[in-house]
Formats: C-alpha cells, structure tokens, sequence
C-alpha cells in the first residue's frame, strides 16, 4: 500500500556503455515482486531491456544508453485489482501490499490503466542514479494494463512491453499520442471534430501542411507528393479510408492528438498511434535526436605508436560500430616482411575496452580473378586488447605467438580530425567523409581482404590488406590527396620493417617501395571504384563500406 510495504537494496548497471554523466540513462525499478521473487525481476527486466534493443531505433542508439536495474522488494506479489471498475470489467478485489502501490483501473476509469506512486519512484531512481534521464516500473501481474507520467509503468502480460515503449515516446521524448480520437471512433464523442489550438508543440503532430515548413519536413517520404497525404471528408466522425501509400511512408495524415480534423501525423500508423507498429519516421528522427549528445565518440580511423611518430611504419585501423570494433593491424613478421594481422573485439567494458582473437590470414593473389572467398582461411596467433583512455588516446595490449607486448597508441594525424559516431545516420549514401572499412561490393561478395580509409580534410590514407602471389597476407598503403570532386589519387608502397615483437621498435628500419598507384573514385558515401596498378598489372573493383552492425559509423 506504500513504502512501508517493502524495502529497496541493491542496484545493478546491467547495459554499461560508460560514465553515466555522459550516457542516456534508463532506470528500472519493480513493483509487487516479494524478495523470494527477484530472481524472476531480473528475468523479466532483461525480457524487457531485450525488447527494447530490438525496437528502432534504439538497437542503432544502444552504445549511447545505460540501464540500471534497482531491486525493490514488496510484502505481497501483483498490484491492487479493484472489484468494480468504470469501464464496466470485474477485477479479483485483489489488495496488494506494494512498495509503489501499483493498482489496476487506476481513478475508478478503465481496468488496464495500471499506475503506481510516481513521485516515490521518481525519488528512488534519482537517489540510487542521481544521472536518470527516465524511470520505468514493471509490475509483477499477468493482467494487461500500464501507463505513462513521470514514469512508464507497464505489467508483464504478454505484449505489455509496447505500452511501456508508447508511455516512454510521452515521457522521455515528448511525443505525442497520434490516435484522432479520444474515447473512441464509434463513441459518438463530441467535441473532437476540429483543431483549433495553435501549433502543437510536440514534434508528431502538427497544424501545418507546407512541405517546406512542416516540422518533419527532413524525413518526408516524397520530395514532391502532395500535402496533407490523406484528408478528413467528414470531421464529425474518424476517417475511414485506408492507407493510399506505402506502410512507412511519412507525410501528413489528418487526424491526431484526440482531433478528427485540423491536426496532422506524419504516418498512416505508428506506435503513439496503434501498439505494435513501429515508431514512425518522425518519431524515430525524434529519439535519435534526443539520444545524440550520449553516443560516445567512435573510436573509428588510424591510430599508431605514442607519442606521434615514435614508432612510424606500422599502425592501426579501427573500424568501430556499436559495442564492436574490428581491428586490422599492420606490421611485419619475424623477417620483417609486411604482415596484417586483424580482430573482431567485442566491448567488455565501460564503453572503452575491447578484447578479441588475433587471425593471421591467408588466401587468393591480390590479382586473382574471381577472388574466391572458400578459399582464404584464417589462423588464430593470439590474443588483443584496446583500451582508449580519452578520443585521442589508448593502449595495444597484444600476444602473439607466445610474445606479449603493450603500447600506448594515439590517433595519427594527418588533417583536420573528423568526429564518428555510431547509428546517427541511417543511410551512409548520403555520408561525405569515408573514413571506414570498405570492401567489395555487393558485400561478401570477396570476403578476406579490404581497404581501410582515414579520411582527413581532402586526404585519404589507405592501407589496402590483400594477398601475394604466394596468398600470404600483404598490405599495401598509399597517401592519396583529392585530384577532382570525390576522386582520391597515389602512390602504393610495400613496406618492410622490424618485426612485430622487435623492442625496440626502430622506425629508421622501415623501408617503403612505391608498387603501383590507386585511385578511389566515390559514387556516394557508401559506394566507390577501387582501380589500382600493381607490378603492372591494373584491376578495377567495385566497393562498398563493411558495415557488421547496422546502420554503421559516420565521421564528419
């Protein structure tokens, strides 16, 4: 019945992409879970946080996001159930000892508004994470209800999740709800014909249907279809007529925010519209708006030996997407041959380290035509950490074959830095700067060598990891400045140097052979021609970005 009837205790980060000063903050607190039950809280808060990666866009925004999972502990299991409700349903009576106090037919209206005590879930939330952005409540009930306020609360009946994620679009960005009606399209209400109000100040609905001015005007469907997309022929009555477009189309369909007539959506369809649908284009623009100043800077482009040049000759290419960072490295073998070696490396924590399996690999001659991928073939040589301590700095802590050994690397730097994150943009055709790992196109296609890009003012370094005529892996680098619009031209070296495992490592040991030349021709930001000469011998192949986690990196 109120905080008497139970106890908080422990709090747990279960998502930890970083500091929570510089994250978006999601905290879950249950209600009606007795302390024999947290096991079963945890399951169901994981269900949950599962589904929400899983809903767009946040699976693009995860690296930005925290969840806090606090353990609250009630006397009794479920919520209070009253017996009559006004919507004419008949509960179990139940009265539940709660530490939130969570009840169905919450102010006597309808079964399924499930509230709870907002202002002490609130004030739980804050006091445990000071940093909450939202607090959600999840009731242990398996009655259908849930509602939005000052936090979401939401039961663990089967498909309660999307009440939770609609209550979430009002309570942590401020959207509103899209359904052109309030009690009902057959209620006979009245009072809900026309809009006359201003212009709403939520971002998904709106009065105005001038293309040019309307507020989601950056991801309308058509540049020049018509608006509105549908019109109401009848105010005193919900429109009936059915989609004329595609189901993710976004334009400005009449009815919304309770009104048959005067305000518009941007989707015939959305989740603050109808459960179960996707978050429109709006919405979802929204969301990733608001989540955008808590992604983390990726750790995306070329990094080599600190201090700058110590160690010149060898490096790193990142390619960072998500919690995973794919790492090739270029260096030389024991004969001091160039050698790459490269590593899936998932996060392991705080957002700022990654481990993975070094693979040396081995396949068809770079001049092979077909490349066959069945046959390259990877070998496990050892083990990587990295570790990056701020955006510009970090450590290489590497095994292989049996030598271990520990760097501190910093971005190299040869322009003007451009900042990457992750999941701010949808489509990377419209991409300007290509710093990221590129390979053949369509993707697949030619799995087992790529081109990594850093792309610094009108500059590219490329380090191109490929195969010799024996197939034993070989890298080859070029610095090639802009020689026309979205055309990169140089010069390709082999390097050799001192080896891998040389300490110390003597860059006045690094000898460079100009082999050829390239050129990196760019269609859009997502698509490339890679024409190269090498040992005489030219070839032209079409590329594309390697994107392992969609929607990928994007540098600016």
């Amino acid at each position: 019945m109120s905080t008497a009837d139970g106890s908080v205790s422990a709090t747990q980060k279960i998502v930890d992409h970083g500091p929570d000063a510089q994250r978006y903050n999601i905290v879950i607190l249950g209600d009606g879970y007795r302390a024999a039950e947290l096991a079963k809280y945890h399951a169901d808060v994981q269900a949950f946080v599962d589904v929400l990666r899983q809903t767009a866009p946040f699976g693009d925004l995860w690296c930005g996001i925290n969840v806090h999972r606090i353990d609250v502990a009630s006397t009794d299991s479920g919520a209070d159930d009253p017996l009559a409700c006004g919507d004419g349903s008949a509960g179990s009576g139940t009265l539940a000892k709660t530490y939130f106090d969570a009840t169905f037919c919450s102010g006597g209206a309808i079964r399924r508004l499930l509230t709870c005590d907002s202002v002490s879930a609130r004030n739980v939330a804050h006091a445990k994470v000071p940093a909450t952005h939202v607090a959600l409540v999840i009731v242990n009930s398996p009655l259908y209800g849930g509602s939005g306020g000052d936090v979401a609360t939401f039961s663990i009946a089967p498909g309660a999740a999307e009440i939770a994620l609609h209550e979430m679009g009002h309570t942590a960005f401020g959207l509103a709800d899209e359904y052109e009606y309030y009690a009902g399209c057959g209620s006979g209400e009245a009072g809900h014909d026309v809009y006359t109000g201003g212009e709403p100040v939520e971002p998904n609905v709106t009065r105005n249907t001038n293309r040019a001015t309307i507020k989601w005007k950056a991801v309308l469907s058509s540049p020049i279809d018509a608006l509105p997309t549908t019109a109401n022929a009848n105010c005193a009555q919900c429109d009936s007529q059915a989609n004329p477009k595609p189901t993710e189309y976004v334009g400005a369909y009449e009815g919304a925010r309770y009104m048959h007539c005067g305000c518009y959506r941007p989707a015939y369809e959305c989740r603050m519209r109808v459960l179960g649908r996707a978050f429109c284009g709006a919405c979802q623009k929204t969301i990733r708006d608001t989540l955008a100043p808590y992604l983390p800077l990726a750790w995306q482009g070329l990094w080599w030996n600190a201090p700058a040049g110590s160690e010149s000759g060898w490096g790193l290419n990142v390619a960072h997407q998500a919690d995973v960072i794919f790492a090739t490295w270029f260096t030389y073998d024991a004969a001091g041959k160039a050698w790459w070696l490269s590593m899936t490396a998932p996060l392991v924590a705080g957002g700022n380290t990654f481990t993975g399996t070094l693979y040396a690999t081995s396949g068809p001659p770079f001049d092979a035509v077909p490349f066959n991928p069945a046959l390259v073939s990877a070998t496990a040589v050892g083990t990587a950490t990295l570790a990056f301590t701020d955006a510009s700095n970090g450590t290489f802590h590497y095994t292989v074959n049996g030598v271990t050994r520990t760097k501190s690397i910093t971005r190299q730097v040869f322009g003007p830095l451009p900042s990457c994150r992750f999941g701010t943009q949808a489509d990377l055709a419209t991409a300007t700067n290509y710093q990221d790992l590129w390979w053949n196109a369509p993707p697949g296609s030619e799995s087992g060598w790529g081109v990594n890009l850093a792309h610094q003012g009108d500059t590219l370094f490329v380090t191109w990891f490929t195969y010799d005529a024996a197939g034993a892996p070989m890298w080859l680098s070029a610095t090639a400045p802009k020689s026309a619009p979205k055309v990169y031209s140089g010069t390709l070296y082999r390097t050799a140097g001192p080896a891998y495992s040389a300490v110390p490592w003597n860059p006045a040991a690094v000898t460079a052979t100009p082999v050829g030349s390239v050129t990196l021709t760019f269609a859009s930001g997502n698509q490339a021609t890679f024409a190269y000469t090498v040992g005489g011998v030219s070839q032209v192949k079409s590329i594309t970005r390697q994107v392992f986690n969609p929607p990928g990196t994007v540098c600016q």
